[in-house]
C-alpha cells in the first residue's frame, strides 16, 4: 500500500529550520541492497529522451530503497516526479530543503540523511549549499553516504557542480568564458574551492561545469572556455604538482559511472547538445598572470579531452580510473595562444 505525505516544516527555532516532504512510501524491502554509482547531469535535463534511460539506469541500483532530494530553496518537484513516473524503483521518495547552517546541523536532518539509500542533490545555487552545507553535519552525513554506506549519488546543475572534488560556486555573478580566458583571476574566479567538501574518490582531482552549450539573452557565451580556464587555474593553485581533470556536461547529457569507475553517457542522440567531455591537462600553462591573456598552448596539446555524444541507450566508455581507456568518442585537444580569440578546440 502506498501512502502520501504531505509538506512538513521542522523546527526547533527559527534558525534551525528545514522542509520535509516525503512523497510516497511503500514498505521496504529487507533485501535491499543498493549498488554505489555516480550521475552526473549537465542540467535543464526534464523531458529529454535521454532522461527516463539515466533515471532508470541510476534507480535499478538503489534497488528499492529510499530516495532522498537534497536542496536549498523549498521543496521541489523531484520526488513527487519518482513517485509518479518510477515507484516501482524505490520504496519511498522524499526531499528536503536546507537552507541554513544551523539547519545543517539539525540532529533530525542528518538522521534523514543518514537513512537515505540514494542522493539526489538537485539545481540551485551551489553557493548556497557551500554556505550552508561545507563543514556542517550534513556534509559529514553525505560524505558518509558515499565512503562508508556507500549509496548511489547523482547530482544536477549546481548538485553536479559540488561534486567534484574542485568546484565552483561564485557569491555573485559567475565568470564568463572571455572574463577567466582574458584574466585568469578576475575577480569572478575568486570562489573556486579545493578538496575541501564533498569526498567522491572516482572525482579525485577533477573539477565539473555544466550548462556548457546554453547560451540564450541571459548566458550571451559557452562556458567551454570557462572550463579550459578552471582547469588552468586549478594547475596554478596547486602547483601543478598533481594531475587535474574536469568533466564537462551538455545540457541534457548525463554520465553514468558505475562501481568499477566506467563511465557511459546518455543524452538524445541529436546532432547538437548532449555532449559529454573528459579532461586531462598537458603541462602548465605558459602565461597566466592577472590582467593578462592565458596562454595555454603546449603545441595546440594543453589539454587533451574526450567528447562522447550521449544516446538514449547510453554510449560510450571512459575508464576514470586512468582516464586513458576510452571507445564510442573522439579525442580532441584544447587550447589558447591568447586569451578568449586564441581559445581553439582541435579534433585529433
Amino acid at each position: 500500500m502506498t501512502r502520501k505525505f504531505q509538506n512538513l516544516t521542522q523546527t526547533d527555532n527559527e534558525s534551525d529550520k528545514f522542509d520535509y516532504k516525503c512523497e510516497c512510501r511503500t514498505v521496504k524491502s529487507t533485501s535491499a541492497k543498493p549498488t554505489p554509482c555516480i550521475l552526473l547531469i549537465g542540467g535543464a535535463e526534464g523531458g529529454t529522451s535521454g532522461e527516463d534511460s539515466a533515471t532508470q539506469w541510476f534507480l535499478k541500483r538503489v534497488d528499492g530503497g529510499d530516495y532522498l532530494v537534497l536542496r536549498s530553496g523549498g521543496i521541489g518537484e523531484q520526488a513527487e516526479w519518482i513517485c509518479n513516473y518510477y515507484q516501482k524503483f524505490v520504496s519511498s521518495a522524499a526531499e528536503i530543503s536546507i537552507d541554513s547552517r544551523d539547519a545543517a546541523n539539525n540532529p533530525k536532518v542528518i538522521q534523514f540523511i543518514r537513512n537515505a539509500d540514494a542522493l539526489f542533490i538537485a539545481g540551485g545555487n551551489q553557493n548556497e549549499y557551500e554556505d550552508y552545507w561545507e563543514g556542517s553535519t550534513l556534509e559529514e552525513a553525505i560524505n558518509y553516504l558515499i565512503n562508508s554506506k556507500k549509496v548511489p549519488i547523482a547530482g544536477t546543475s549546481a548538485g553536479m557542480a559540488i561534486l567534484g572534488d574542485y568546484y565552483y560556486a561564485p557569491a555573485h555573478q559567475g565568470v564568463l568564458s572571455s572574463e577567466i580566458l582574458n584574466n585568469p583571476f578576475h575577480h569572478n574566479t575568486k570562489d573556486i574551492y579545493y578538496s575541501d567538501f564533498i569526498k567522491v574518490p572516482i572525482l579525485k582531482n577533477v573539477i565539473t561545469d555544466t550548462h556548457l552549450d546554453r547560451i540564450n539573452q541571459d548566458h550571451p557565451e559557452t562556458r567551454y572556455g570557462r572550463l579550459f580556464g578552471f582547469l588552468a587555474r586549478v594547475v596554478y593553485e596547486t602547483n601543478n604538482q598533481i594531475p587535474v581533470y574536469g568533466i564537462g556536461l551538455e545540457e541534457g547529457a548525463f554520465v553514468a559511472i558505475d562501481e568499477k569507475g566506467i563511465a557511459i553517457v546518455f543524452g538524445n542522440g541529436t546532432s547538437q547538445g548532449q555532449d559529454a567531455y573528459f579532461l586531462q591537462t598537458k603541462g602548465a600553462p605558459e602565461q597566466i598572470k592577472p590582467n593578462l591573456p592565458l596562454i595555454w598552448n603546449n603545441n595546440g596539446q594543453a589539454v587533451r579531452a574526450y567528447k562522447i555524444s550521449g544516446t538514449p541507450e547510453g554510449s560510450g566508455h571512459f575508464d576514470l580510473n586512468n582516464w586513458s581507456i576510452a571507445s564510442g568518442g573522439s579525442w580532441e585537444y584544447w587550447f589558447t595562444t591568447s586569451g578568449m580569440s586564441g581559445f581553439k578546440r582541435k579534433t585529433i
